[in-house]
This record gives structure tokens, C-alpha cells and sequence, in this order.
């Protein structure tokens, strides 16, 4: 039976409906399908806002820098706290590091892109343990290498542009993860 699907997402999909029962001894709050929603759009959301910041570094503009660095911040957060894993102990990682990147964004930037880029790739980690997106994988890889260049004292064009590689590579996760069905979780599990 042909459904036109490419083989490759028929087998997330099969991955997706297995991942739609909490493992045996998991006790997991409710989790609608409308949250499913907002942690996609939010992924959007990181993807266009490391875009402006990539813009922003590469036009030298610092209100696009300034945007950048908040909505990135404010979408990683939403991002975490619509972000389904089964284990609460990395629900409250991902949701602590990206809260310490949106907090610290008004005092101290440098340690706010910390917590931006490490909840962000944890995200992702876990995406590619699921699922096996290619993006996902390298967006750990790729966020490290952001972090490294926004410590070096480099020009501000070199640091844009890693910040447009990992924009297209969460644009990339972003539209595979849409081609799965949205996810809900009754929490009477």
C-alpha cells in the first residue's frame, strides 16, 4: 500500500506512535495535543530568531542584535516548557537552562546564549534519539560551535554566520518534526 509518503518518514511515523506511550513505571502529566503545537511553532520561532541574530551580527544593526538575542531566548524557553520527554528530571534541565539563558540575557548575554544554545541542544539530542533527524544531530554540534565563536574574539561576520548555519538547521528539524502526528499524552498513564 502506497500512503505517498517517503519511506524514511513512514518509519518516524512507526516511531512516533511507539513514542506515544510513556515507558512502563513513568508517571507523565498531561500532555495535549495543543502543546505539541506550541513546542513546534517554537522551534520555528528559534529558527527565525537565530536568523535575525545571524543578520544582526553579520549588518552590524544592534536593535536586530538585541532582537535576536530575545526572541531566541523567549522562544528556547517556550520551546522547553512544551518540550515532551518522558523523564521529569530532563523536563526540569531543559526548562532550568533555558530560564538561566532567558534570565541572564539582561545582566550578563555571554552566560544567556549558554543557557539558549544548551537547552536548545539538548532539545535537539533528544530529537535525534527519537526520531533520528539528521538536524538534530548536528545542532548539538553546531551549538557548541556558536558558543566557541561568540568566546573567541573573532569578527561578529564569522559568529553571524554560524548563527544562519544553526538557523537553517533548526528550520531543517523543524519542518521533518512536522511531518510526524502531533503528539498527546492523557497523563492517566
Amino acid at each position: 500500500m502506497n500512503t505517498g509518503k517517503r519511506p524514511q518518514d513512514e518509519q518516524r511515523i512507526k516511531k512516533a506512535v511507539q513514542h506515544m506511550k510513556p515507558p512502563p513505571g513513568i508517571v507523565m502529566p498531561p500532555y495535549p495535543a495543543r502543546r505539541d503545537r506550541i513546542y513546534r511553532m517554537a522551534l520555528l520561532a528559534m529558527a527565525a530568531s537565530f536568523a535575525i541574530e545571524a543578520a544582526g551580527r553579520l549588518s552590524g544593526q544592534a536593535g536586530m542584535l538585541e532582537a535576536g538575542q530575545w526572541l531566541s531566548s523567549l522562544s528556547v524557553w517556550v520551546a522547553a516548557w512544551s518540550f515532551l520527554v518522558w523523564l521529569r528530571e530532563w523536563r526540569w534541565l531543559v526548562r532550568g537552562l533555558a530560564a538561566v539563558g532567558l534570565l541572564a540575557m539582561v545582566w550578563w548575554p555571554l552566560g544567556g546564549w549558554a543557557g539558549v544554545l544548551s537547552a536548545s541542544a539538548v532539545m535537539a539530542a533528544k530529537e535525534h534519539h527519537c526520531f533520528h533527524f539528521v538536524a538534530a544531530r548536528l545542532i548539538p554540534w553546531a551549538s557548541v560551535g556558536v558558543g566557541l565563536l561568540l568566546l573567541a574574539p573573532i569578527p561578529n561576520a564569522a559568529v553571524g554566520a554560524g548563527f544562519g548555519v544553526l538557523s537553517a538547521l533548526w528550520v531543517w528539524l523543524a519542518v521533518a518534526r512536522q511531518r510526524l502526528p502531533l503528539f498527546s499524552v492523557s497523563g492517566d498513564n
